[in-house]
């Protein structure tokens, strides 16, 4: 049976590190790379290699970053950078020609202070290489929020050539009644002044022919107002807009006052914790808006 080693994806068998090979734990528990997860998902669903649970899924951004394995490999290749810097090539053999062990001291005190620094520097462009990926998901949430801000805007517009058609058959059918109403008043008068049987025929039978049109207009109205598709449509949207609008508050918009940082010594990711940690947690997201744009297609 091959070892289990934690620093790495037991699918692709890379160890884990930053871009498309970040650690993301699924609902299920079960921690893969990014690149591992988007290959698997199919058809907007992923089974978990190794329990084979089924998690609805577009992309391995929707899956939380699993930081404590970050960590551990981030601590895992500095032990391996400490060991490689710190211990000399070869001990020491005594003084050197022309420089006494004073001097000697001196540059041994300056190579441990310059290898210190050295690992400094690699925690520290760990840290940044950590933030960058998560600046990349970022990045890739905005376009996928985008994407869906685009598709509600497009059905706003569908939704509105349907309220404008519905709108322009109410006005030729408002027409028709105005005209059937005003020659059945028209009949009303001529009725009142007719004098002989030949008129009375006459007008009678034209008077029938005007009762059996606002008949048939009546009948239509009742028939063809409203359309269930217009009025279904036009209300899901309205209300899928409503609701993701109410989620950006100026509380989490880009104006928001920042957050003072007390600690200056936390790493930089503990830093953005902090601050996303102080940010309400109804905010706009992907699959939020997924559900929303769910509640429209459907009519």
């Amino acid at each position: 049976m091959m070892d289990y080693k934690p620093e790495e994806c037991s699918v692709c068998f890379n160890d884990y590190a930053e871009n498309r090979l970040r650690p993301r734990t699924l609902p299920c528990g079960h921690t893969f790379c990014s690149q591992c997860i988007d290959n698997a998902i199919k058809n907007s669903q992923l089974t978990c290699p190794s329990c084979r649970a089924e998690h609805a899924a577009t992309a391995s951004t929707q899956f939380p970053i699993n930081y404590a394995v970050e960590a551990f490999v981030r601590k895992l290749k500095n032990t391996q950078l400490t060991t490689e810097e710190v211990v000399p090539a070869k001990p020491y053999e005594g003084p050197a020609k022309g420089i006494s062990k004073t001097l000697r001291s001196m540059v041994q005190e300056q190579m441990s202070s310059i290898s210190r620094l050295i690992i400094s520097c690699e925690e520290v462009l760990s840290q940044l290489g950590e933030y960058r990926g998560q600046l990349g998901d970022w990045k890739t949430h905005h376009l996928q929020l985008q994407d869906r801000l685009y598709a509600l805007v497009e059905q706003n517009k569908s939704a509105m050539k349907l309220l404008e058609l519905e709108d322009t058959s109410v006005v030729d059918i408002t027409t028709q009644g105005e005209e059937g109403k005003a020659q059945l008043q028209a009949m009303l008068g001529i009725l009142d002044t007719v004098n002989t049987p030949q008129e009375v025929g006459t007008t009678i039978d034209t008077a029938d022919g005007c009762s059996m049109k606002i008949e048939d207009w009546l009948w239509k109205c009742q028939e063809l107002f409203p359309d269930v598709k217009t009025v279904h449509t036009s209300v899901k949207v309205q209300e899928t807009i409503r609701e993701a609008l109410e989620m950006t508050t100026t509380e989490t918009g880009a104006t928001a006052d920042p957050v003072h940082l007390g600690d200056s010594a936390s790493s930089i990711m503990n830093k953005v914790q902090e601050i996303t940690g102080q940010i309400p947690q109804k905010q706009l997201t992907v699959s939020f808006l997924f559900s929303l744009l769910g509640h429209i297609t459907r009519y």
